[in-house]
Formats: C-alpha cells, structure tokens, sequence
C-alpha cells in the first residue's frame, strides 16, 4: 500500500543493475522504487536519482506517471531523495524526448542541480541568446578544455574570435573566458565527486598543472578540489530540492527531427507548442496538440521551434495494414490531455505506467486525422518497408520476388508514393536502420556488415549523404543503457516491423 487506498499491482519487472545514472519522477500517482535494500514509497512530486551500479526496481501505482530519464546528477555519487516540483515536468518530458533517440543533435544525459546534503552546486552561467553563439556554449560546455579558436572553427564558421568575444559578452554579461572557468569547475566538481584523482581531473578540464586548477576552484566553491570531494561523498538519501537543465539550455534553440523513412506507421504529437511537417512531397503544419501519422516507408522530417515539444505517441507494424498519405492532423490535446503522455510511456518504457494500452495514442492519432484514401501503392509501400525493416541487406531483385511483383512495378511505386527514385529510398531506409543502430550503440563495422555493404568506406559515404557526417563522427549518444532501464531490449520491438 502507498497512502491510505492505492493498491499496487501484482505485475513488477525484476531489478535492473544500472550502467548509467537515472531520475524516476513522479509526475502523478504514487510508486515503490527500491534502490539496493532500501524501500522507497514515492508520491506526486516525488522522485528518486540513483547513481550506475546501483540495482534499483521500479512498480508504479495504477494510474500514476513514472518519468525515467538517464540524468548527471549534479557531483552526487549516492542515490538521492528528491523534491520534484510540478514547474520542472515540462523540462522533465524535455529530457525524456531527448532519449527517445529522434530529434537531431541529442547530447546524452540532461544535468541535474541538487542541493542539500552535500555541497552547494554551482549555478551555471547564463546561456547566449542566439542560436550560433548557443551551438558555442554547448561545445565549451561540454569539453570545458577546447581552445576558444578551435570552439569558434566549429560551431560559428566565418567568425573571428573577436566578434565572438564582443558578442557572448554582450549577450551574457559574462566574457568568453569567465564563463568557461564556470564550466571547467563545474565539470571538475562532478568528476570530484566520482572520487577522480585531482591531478588527472586538472587536466581534463583544461588546466596546465593542479596548482592554477585548486586556485580557480577554490575561488568559485570556496572548497579546495580536496575538501569538495570529501563532502560531496558523504550526502546521504534524502529529500533535497532539484532543477534539471542542460547548460546551455533544454529549449535553447530550435530543433528538427534526422530525416528518415521508418518500417512501420509511427504517430507523432506536438504536446507543446507546434511544429512543421514534411512527409513526402507534402508540407503539414502541426498546433499545439495535434497528432498524425506517418504511414511506413513515407520519407519525413519535422521542423520544431524553441519550447516546442515534440514526442512520438505509438506506433504499428506495418503488417496490420497500409495507412493513408496525411491531409490533416488529429486535434488530440496538448500535454496534460489525460491518457497521453501514459500513452508515450506504456509505448516506449514498461516502467513508467502500468496497464495502460500502448496502441492508445496511435488509435487516437489516426481516428482523428484525414488521410488520402488508400491505395495498391500504399499497401505495397507498406509491405516493402516492413520488409527492408526486417532484412536491410536485400537485393531489389530479391524483394521484388518476395513481394510478388516485378521489379519496375516496385520501382514505380515506391517512386510514385515518396517523390524519390528506389535507390534513394532504400538508401535513406537503411541509413535510418543505421542511425538508429548507433544510437544501440552498435559499431560502423557491425552496421555496414549487417546492412550487406561489402566495404566500410562505401557504408560511410552512403550515411554521410544522408546524415551529414561519417557515422563515427556523428555523436549519436548510446540509448541501450537508457533503454534497459526502461525494461526494453530494443527502441521498437521485432514485433513492430
């Protein structure tokens, strides 16, 4: 029992030993969370940050909202109590979204600021305004030891030092180099507090020798590197309050979604704000709260504004039948419409709600939209997508055959429902499988074998055509420990393609 009345139900899924830190939120409801051999029972507002290596169960309430996110957890190194207020969950679902594994440009784990219990983190400095000088600060950010020359050659190509100088101050009212001594001792005091010896954590964030890092830091904590560390080790399980932000910012700039074609219909929600559309040869715009669905093997992309939250509500094989082209979008509700953030978790995790029928929110996404009638092209789209999801490595002929058709009559159709010839289609299927297998944390040699490239280079140069980058430079975080610990094996189930 949690409470006077909540019943838990029977169903728990077994303890899972974490390989990276996670935040389990209560958003509403109630939920028992064990963390080693201590019982946690969690109520609205409630939640619980558990560092890696700990094994922790998760059993939430009939009706309640369990959030579980991979989170830094701000120099803690022990599992920890927290305060989670109801104007954090917009920024809470921000971070889920981010580990979906769809948007452009995820970085891997949101931070999390405690305080209480240990040392009093250090508040980050204030993010840029505009969104080139927002690319700059989440590089210096995150690799506090990077030249500011070099920063510059990456993020804002074509601007001299000088101007990014003038600018960042004008639009912080901090200078370039304050605000990287900031983020250099924030990040040391994280490493710290995973017991990293103090010479080798000196130069990781960019100092020459330890001297001139004990001094820097010693001026902004107000603790030698020494003293931080041994307070930071001793907080203990208890409620303390938490702010979860990225350091530059979770809405700090516009997003997009990586250009794909998926192998099975996926529902997609703007549950914030609204967001653009492009499926096919065709522009949708989407509001707040309106949902659609994209049909399997439809190329597709979507524009998001700053604040704008854009999650992926279910999803279907495409062996349960074929899905009409998109008119017009399902009105289904914006963020707190009941039943739909359960339905994004009860798709994506089984640990965040339970006896909630994951196919709700697509239901609801495609009863409530307009679709073009449907076709012999959609149903034969349909089955070749769900096919090339299935075996990547075929050859046209051999799909063809298997699907009963001739090869200009595939060819034909594919070109006719995506606006693109076959081997482009098939070329961005692939590379879509390929993304996703990074994010599995697969390898390029594994993904290029598995996808039947005879040679790496060529594997390369398709994905680069597609992505932008080289696989291995393109800094897809690995999702597989995320993913466990939402009790999935895999991003979509087998049983969805």
């Amino acid at each position: 029992m949690i409470g006077n009345d909540t019943v838990l139900p029977a169903v728990q899924l077994p303890p899972v030993r974490l390989s990276e830190p996670m935040l389990y939120a209560v958003l509403r409801g109630s939920a028992e969370v064990r963390v080693g051999g201590e019982l946690l029972r969690l109520n609205a507002q409630d939640g619980v940050w558990v560092p890696a290596g700990d094994l922790v169960s998760v059993r939430p309430a009939r009706g309640a909202i369990v959030l579980p996110i991979p989170v830094a957890g701000g120099g803690r190194t022990v599992a920890t109590r927290l305060h989670v207020p109801e104007a954090s969950h917009s920024n809470l679902l921000h971070a889920f979204a981010d580990v979906l594994g769809h948007l452009d440009g995820a970085t891997g784990p949101a931070r999390l600021e405690l305080s209480g219990g240990g040392p009093e983190p250090l508040a980050p400095p204030p993010a840029p305004a505009s969104a080139e000088l927002g690319r700059l600060a989440v590089l210096l950010a995150e690799q506090p030891g990077t030249r500011l020359a070099e920063a510059v050659a990456r993020t804002v190509p074509g601007w001299s030092v000088r101007t990014v100088q003038r600018r960042f101050l004008a639009e912080t009212g901090w200078t370039v180099a304050a605000w990287v001594r900031r983020q250099r001792v924030r990040t040391a005091a994280r490493l710290l507090a995973d017991d990293r010896d103090i010479e080798w954590v000196a130069h990781n964030v960019g100092y020459s020798g330890v001297p001139a890092f004990s001094r820097a830091f010693a001026e902004a904590t107000g603790l030698s590197p020494g003293q931080w560390r041994i307070r930071a080790a001793s907080a203990s399980m208890q409620v303390t309050r938490a702010e979860i932000g990225s350091g530059a910012g979770i809405d700090a700039a516009d997003r997009r979604t990586w250009t794909r074609v998926n192998g099975a219909h996926v529902a997609v929600w703007a549950a914030l704000g609204g967001a653009d559309l492009v499926v096919g040869s065709r522009r949708i715009a989407l509001a707040e709260g309106d949902a659609v669905v994209i049909p399997a093997g439809t190329p597709n992309e979507f524009s998001i504004p700053r604040g704008s939250l854009l999650v992926p509500l279910g999803f279907r094989s495409a062996r349960t039948g074929p899905v009409g082209a998109p008119l017009r979008p399902a009105a289904v509700g914006g963020l707190w419409t009941a039943g739909l953030v359960e339905s994004v978790l009860a798709s994506y995790t089984n640990v965040g709600v339970v006896e909630v029928d994951p196919d709700r929110g697509f239901a609801a996404a495609l009863a409530g939209s307009d679709r073009s009638p449907i076709t012999d092209d959609d149903l034969l789209l349909g089955r070749v997508a769900n096919l090339y999801a299935r075996e990547p490595y075929l050859r046209m002929a051999d799909a063809a055959a298997r699907l009963g058709v001739d090869e200009r009559a595939l060819g034909g159709t594919v070109q006719r429902r995506t606006g693109v010839q076959f081997a482009a289609w098939l070329r961005l299927l692939r590379m879509t499988r390929a993304r996703n297998q990074l994010g599995d944390g697969d390898t390029p040699s594994e993904i290029s074998r598995g996808l039947g490239y005879a040679h790496l280079p060529a594997f390369s140069r398709a994905f680069r055509a597609v992505h932008g980058a080289a696989p291995a430079g393109l800094g897809v975080p690995n999702l597989r420990p995320t993913r466990a610990a939402w009790g999935r094996e895999a991003r979509v189930p087998t049983t969805a393609l």
